[in-house]
C-alpha cells in the first residue's frame, strides 16, 4: 500500500466512531421525518374522508323535509278550534 492509502486508513479508523454516529443520527433523523410524514398524510386523507362524509350528510339532512311544530299545524278552515259560546 502507498503511503497516501495508510494515510487514509489510518484518517478513517480514526473518525471511524464520530462517522458511525453521525450516521446513526442522521438513520433516526430520517425515520422520524418519514413517521411524521406519513402521520401527517394518513391525517389529510382521514380528515379528507370525514369532512366528505358530513357534507353529504347535511345535504342530505337539508333535503329532507322539515316537520317543526309549526308546520304541522292544521289551518282552522271548520272553526272547530274557534272559542264561540253556543249558550250565548
Amino acid at each position: 500500500m502507498s503511503i497516501e492509502k495508510v494515510d487514509a486508513y489510518k484518517n478513517e479508523k480514526a473518525n471511524r466512531k464520530q462517522t458511525l454516529a453521525k450516521e446513526k443520527s442522521k438513520k433516526k433523523r430520517d425515520k422520524i421525518i418519514g413517521t411524521t410524514l406519513a402521520v401527517a398524510f394518513v391525517a389529510i386523507i382521514a380528515g379528507a374522508i370525514i369532512l366528505t362524509f358530513v357534507n353529504e350528510f347535511k345535504s342530505y339532512q337539508e333535503s329532507r323535509p322539515n316537520y317543526n311544530r309549526t308546520e304541522m299545524v292544521v289551518p282552522d278552515y271548520t272553526g272547530i278550534t274557534s272559542e264561540s259560546s253556543a249558550a250565548e
